[in-house]
């Protein structure tokens, strides 16, 4: 297939009152200020890496992963498809763009009705749910009360992970107020079995929150706010939540993205959370994956076939952000004695 988009355009999310006009690709929001980190548990041991290369998987930008039956779904933002999901045996095996492409089909036939692009399609994150699968994602919505802030989370249903999803009628979240803006969804099942949803609310300092979901995946009580944007390096934002559960703590671990996504600056924090629901503290230290060794970007954790746990860097690579598609590196993740990806 000819390639259509390969660059597609990723939403602003901004904070606060920042007219749509003052933003300039390379400036960034006024630093956020060093404060005292909140009350939750102690971080631990880090060993920091910049950027990672030799990616394996190309074209995947905000992906995400299931294994079903022996295989690997993969599922990424809009580029050829709307929602694309590649099906591969080894995720670890290189493979070239054509391979990839061959691979991938649209999880998502029928675009949203409440969408303002037929195009547009990102972060989408995907769980089981008794015999069906659901999918959350997120996507601009026509007539935005903030126009600078139109993301809206949906929500979409399959029988069979490779699909057909086909999306509920209205949006799931908006944001603060039904208006705010709400993006980069990701499910997270704790050790108890509990599913949640991770999610990032624009027009605030404080974007990463987080929502316990019942077995149809609606949302069960309040939405918590787990972190807030207090350090320095975490310049313009911080979005793109993704956990997992440490085995030998017996806590979690939250990562998250910092800056501006279509620059070099742009990389992964870290911190510890007692529960999905919080209180987590966040790394002063700087970022636990920044840019380097020709790679920038973000990062989401999951589950193999073997049952380890492992993580997606999806990146560009230095110094051609925006001229070429990002592609994803394929990492190992250790807890302890020291919490490193590689």
């Amino acid at each position: 297939m000819a390639e259509r988009n390969p660059l597609p355009r990723r939403r602003l999310a901004l904070i606060g009152l920042v007219a749509l006009g003052s933003v300039v690709v390379g400036a960034c929001a006024p630093a956020a200020p060093t404060a005292p980190a909140p009350s939750g548990p102690a971080l631990g041991p880090v060993e920091r890496t910049q950027g990672v290369d030799s990616p394996v998987l190309p074209n995947v930008s905000d992906p995400s992963v299931v294994t079903f039956e022996g295989r690997y779904y993969v599922y990424a933002s809009d580029h050829h498809f709307r929602a694309p999901v590649t099906v591969v045996e080894d995720i670890d095996a290189p493979i070239d763009g054509a391979g990839w492409l061959d691979a991938t089909h649209d999880a998502m036939p029928v675009p949203p009705a409440w969408a303002a692009s037929d195009r547009q399609h990102w972060a989408p994150t995907v769980a089981p749910l008794g015999d069906r699968w659901v999918m959350f994602f997120g996507t601009d919505r026509r007539n935005p009360p903030q126009p600078h802030n139109a993301q809206c989370i949906g929500r979409a249903f399959a029988e069979h992970p490779a699909g057909p999803f086909v999306a509920d009628p209205v949006p799931w979240d908006c944001g603060i107020g039904g208006a705010g803006g709400a993006l980069d969804p990701e499910l997270h099942t704790d050790r108890s079995g509990q599913r949640w949803l991770l999610l990032t609310y624009s027009d605030t300092e404080a974007p990463i929150r987080s929502v316990r979901l019942d077995g149809a995946a609606n949302a069960v009580g309040e939405v918590h706010t787990i972190l807030d944007r207090r350090w320095s390096w975490e310049y313009w934002f911080i979005e793109n939540p993704s956990m997992a559960h440490d085995p030998d703590r017996g806590d979690y671990v939250l990562t998250y993205s910092a800056g501006r996504w279509n620059e070099a600056g742009y990389s992964t924090g870290v911190a510890r959370c007692t529960s999905p629901a919080g209180p987590c503290t966040s790394d002063p230290g700087g970022p636990w994956i920044s840019s380097g060794r020709g790679r920038t970007g973000g990062f989401t954790f999951f589950t193999d076939l073997s049952g380890a746990q492992r993580g997606l860097l999806s990146s560009w690579r230095d110094g051609v952000e925006l001229q070429v598609p990002r592609a994803a590196s394929v990492l190992d993740v250790s807890f302890s004695p020291v919490l490193v990806a590689r």
